[in-house]
This record gives C-alpha cells, structure tokens and sequence, in this order.
C-alpha cells in the first residue's frame, strides 16, 4: 500500500529544507525597467525619473537659410506668426503613452517620447514614470528637456496631448511649459492632404502607405498599452513594457519623417507627387486657401490631365473656374464651365447663364443656359437638392424672360 509519504511526495512536497533554492537562484518575478530598456535615472527638485535616449539615422530634414525654408508653407498653414519662423533645430516632436484614451483627471501620462534633430540624427528621449508617486519629476524632467525648443509637432496633440500634460500640470501645482510654445498638429493636414484617397489617415497607416515604413514585431497596438502598464504596475515585471518603449519611439520617429515629407509635398508637389492626381488636388486647394493662386492653377492644371476619377475631375474643373472667376479671367474660366457641361454639370450651366445675364447682357444666351441647366436637373440623385435646384432655375428663367420681353419693347433712338 502507498504509504502518505509517498501520497505527498507525487504531489510535489518536500520534506526539509535540502532541496531549497538559495535567494539567488530563484526565479526573478520583479524587473525594472532599467532591466529592460536601457537609460539612466534623471535627478529633479521632485525626485527620479527613468530617461532612455538614443539616436536615430535620420535623412531628412536639415537646417536651412532663410531663402530655402522647406517648412514656410506648414507654418503659414498652421497660423503662426512670422515670430514663430524658427529653425528646424528649434523643433521638438512629441508624443505620450497613457493609462486610458479617454482622457480627463483620472488618466495619467507616464512615458513621453520627444525627438529633435541633431548632427547625428535624430535624437531620442523618452521620459518614464515607474510609478504614479513619480509624476511630479516626470513633467518637471520634460519641462528640462522642453526649455531648448521654440516649436512642438504632434500627431492629434492639439486634441489629446498636450491638453493631458496640461491637466497634469495643472494638478500638481505647477505651470505648463506649452504655453511658450508653437505648435504644429500633423493630423488635421494629413486629413487634408489624403482624404481622397486613402482610408485611413492614422500614423500607423501613414507610415506604410505615405512614407514606406514597416514596424517590427516588437510592436504592440495602441489599444492595448494602457493594460500592459496597469499589470507592469501590479507585477512588477516591466517586461512587456520594451514593446510599449518600442511604439512610442516608432511614433516620434515617424512624426519626424512626416514633417519632412509633407514638407517637400508642399514646396515642391510636382516633384514628390507627380503621379498622384488626388494627392496633387489636395494641396492645390490648401495653396487656394492660403492665397497662392497661381500655385494652385498650376496644380489644377496639371491634376486634369492625370487620370483623375470622375468626380474628382469633375470637382476640379469647378474649382479651377471659380478660381479663374475670382481674378476675372472670364475666357478661361467660360472654357472650364463649357468643359464640365460636356457632363451634364448644371452648376456650369448656371455659372454660363450668369456671367451672360450680367457681364453680356445677353439675355436670350442665359436663359439657353438656364434651360440647358433645366434639362440636366433629373439626373441630381438627392431629392431635396433637385428640388432646391429646380425651384431656383424655374425663377431664373422667369426674370430672363421677363427681361427679353422688356428689352424688346425698348425702341433704338433715332
């Protein structure tokens, strides 16, 4: 018969203490990050803080003159003042991981990536908060590494990032050092500027789409960060924080090589987008926003001729005429109007009619185009917007009427 002693030695007891491991053979079920990611610990008046810094090859942007500023058109876009014109080496690029995407008092930063150019490259430091306790020498450490910069750029950072920091500050009694600073919000461009043909303006997507970037497998979503911090926080084990140091640093990284690029794309489009007619009309209308017209009918111009797909072709010549209306080129702009009717396009007929009624004085040549425009209408898809369309032609070609009757009634001097 098994005797309890061998009942309790298959499940795993021991008797005495022979077979104990000294302390240090047992397993390690605590690493800290420095065991992970390699940094040093940062002394503020607040206390420690862990900075890792590294550095990255970097070809892209360089300092530059005055007369070859690649990054004129961002800051003319972005609103700052031409005190703001500072060089690329005062430029800081930032970006934060945090304990929810939510946002408000209860969601804490505690790692912040912030990339600049240096002669070596591009210049890695990222900021991390081994706990809660620590978040007063984590914001005053970056407010050190911040003091150097005159201009931040973020992806979504108007929104999300630095309203964080900001709250954060604001919490622990100190003051934001983002109100001395510039700032250049990446994403409401990149929305912009590839809307039309991409369906996804995400960074992650930018980098491979845009920029031709692939993350390794160290890479860990976005989503999933905030978990691996709050069970970092329980365990101890900061290991599968290395994936989490790995994102942010690809973030900052690639919000370097996205200035760059977006940079070229303005200055030069022809260049860097030649064979992207979407990409192309995008920036033809920032440069109409941003009152470089010429620039712009440079670009509509040459968009027509790439192969654009029908309703953008379409929405171009629309927009190249009215551009041409404004500066009252009215023989380019009656060409481009001529052109679109050729599609049917009842907004050219109207523009037609228009420019006869009040430039020409032509009324029988509008009301033509006013009846054109008539005939076109039922092929408007939207009910509400036929009917808005319908109403306002049918009072159109009432007032020409009324206008040829009188006109003809009006006997020439003698």
């Amino acid at each position: 018969m098994e005797s309890l002693a061998d009942k309790l030695r298959a499940l795993g007891v021991k008797k005495g203490l022979g077979d104990l491991q000294p302390p240090s053979q047992r397993k390690q079920t605590r690493f800290d990050i420095a065991d992970v990611v390699s940094g040093h610990n940062l002394e503020t008046p607040f206390g420690t803080t862990f900075v890792s810094e590294q550095d990255y090859p970097f070809a892209g942007l360089r300092p530059s003159s005055a007369e070859d500023d690649p990054l004129a058109f961002i800051r003319q876009w972005a609103g700052l003042p031409s005190a703001m014109n500072h060089p690329i080496e005062n430029y800081v690029f930032l970006d934060t991981e945090t304990s929810g995407l939510a946002g408000g008092t209860g969601t804490f930063v505690f790692l912040i990536g912030l990339g600049y150019l240096t002669e070596l490259g591009f210049h890695m430091v990222q900021l991390f908060m081994r706990e809660p306790g620590q978040e007063a020498a984590l914001l005053a450490g970056l407010s050190q590494y911040l003091a150097p910069f005159k201009t931040i750029v973020t992806f979504n950072g108007k929104s999300f990032d630095v309203p964080m920091l900001n709250t954060r500050h604001v919490l622990n009694g100190f003051t934001t050092p983002f109100t001395e600073l510039s700032h250049i919000d990446l994403l409401p461009l990149a929305r912009r500027l590839w809307r039309n043909r991409l369906p996804s303006r995400a960074l992650k997507d930018l980098e491979v789409d845009i920029l031709g970037m692939a993350r390794t497998e160290e890479e860990v979503p976005g989503w999933i960060i905030p978990e691996l911090y709050y069970e970092y926080l329980r365990s101890g084990d900061a290991r599968p924080l290395g994936g989490v140091f790995y994102h942010n640093a690809q973030d900052v990284v690639s919000l370097g090589k996205l200035l760059d690029h977006v940079a070229g794309l303005l200055t030069n489009p022809l260049r860097v987008a030649s064979d992207q007619g979407l990409d192309l009309i995008a920036v033809a209308r920032l440069y109409e926003e941003m009152k470089h017209l010429d620039r712009a009918v440079e670009l509509y111009e040459f968009s027509l001729t790439s192969g654009l797909p029908l309703p953008f072709f379409l929405d171009t010549l629309r927009r190249y005429a009215n551009l041409y209306r404004k500066q009252n080129r009215w023989d380019e702009a009656i060409q481009l109007w001529q052109k679109a009717v050729e599609y049917h396009q009842v907004d050219a007929c109207v523009e037609l009619a228009k420019y006869m009624e009040h430039h020409r004085r032509d009324y029988s040549a509008a009301l033509g185009w006013a009846e054109t425009a008539q005939s076109y209408v039922s092929e408007i898809t939207a009910l509400n917007i036929r009917k808005a369309i319908q109403s306002d032609l049918e009072r159109r070609t009432l007032r020409l009427r009324l206008k040829i009757q009188t006109a003809s009634k009006v006997k020439p001097e003698s």
